[in-house]
């Protein structure tokens, strides 16, 4: 019953009207990849489609950008799974990392975000000055609970451009805020994801900055 019904969403969006694509460029070190999104939007679900790489997440998310299923394909780590959340459970069903994997994560009645960079477009222009959540680290699979603080409008330059944006801040939930957080921009006019930076490992990473480098409709 489960394939019937992704089949059935994916016929759904097959037939939207319309959808929206962009690129972004990631940057830590020396190193640079490029990621590529496509957003389709039905009366009912919000489709998100992203290649980063070998790996290609495609998440079901409702109108209010709350994930409802994630797919999760990473060739060269030999993984594809598929998590659902049902109430206050997240359940995982698949291969990962070579090896079958079932299992049920347990979270509690906040928001599922995958991937938050994604979700929290939602956060930009509300009156809420914070939101917590939970989200799935793709390499360990691990749910995480996290935070998100809305620092309200801040200008920045993109490519060159004076970019009106709003300013969110992401901090793991609890004491372990002050061992990580991260920053996210979305365009004012329309919530885009225009740019981020963090540290996307231990505190001596480099820190990754991506920007928002194309788009179309």
């Amino acid at each position: 019953m489960r394939y019937i019904f992704i089949f059935l969403i994916s016929l759904l969006f097959s037939l939207n009207l319309q959808a929206k694509d962009y690129k972004y460029s990631e940057r830590t070190g020396n190193c640079y990849t490029d990621i590529f999104w496509k957003i389709k939007s039905e009366k009912y679900w919000v489709l998100l489609e992203t290649q980063r790489g070998q790996e290609t997440y495609t998440t079901t998310n409702d109108l209010h950008l709350n994930s409802l299923e994630w797919h999760l394909i990473n060739r060269a780590k030999k993984t594809d799974i598929v998590a659902k959340r049902q109430k206050n459970l997240i359940k995982i069903s698949g291969v990962f990392k070579s090896k079958p994997i079932e299992k049920s994560l347990k979270i509690d009645k906040d928001p599922w975000y995958q991937p938050m960079s994604f979700s929290l477009s939602k956060l930009s222009k509300s009156k809420k000055k914070a939101v917590t959540f939970w989200t799935l680290n793709p390499n360990d699979l691990k749910p995480y609970k996290m935070k998100a603080l809305n620092y309200g409008k801040e200008t920045i330059s993109i490519n060159g451009k004076e970019v009106k944006t709003y300013k969110i801040k992401i901090i793991l939930a609890g004491f372990r805020s002050l061992f990580w957080h991260a920053f996210y921009w979305y365009r004012a006019d329309d919530d885009t994801l225009v740019q981020y930076k963090g540290v996307d490992g231990p505190p001596t990473s480099p820190i990754t900055v991506i920007n928002l480098t194309e788009e179309s409709f």
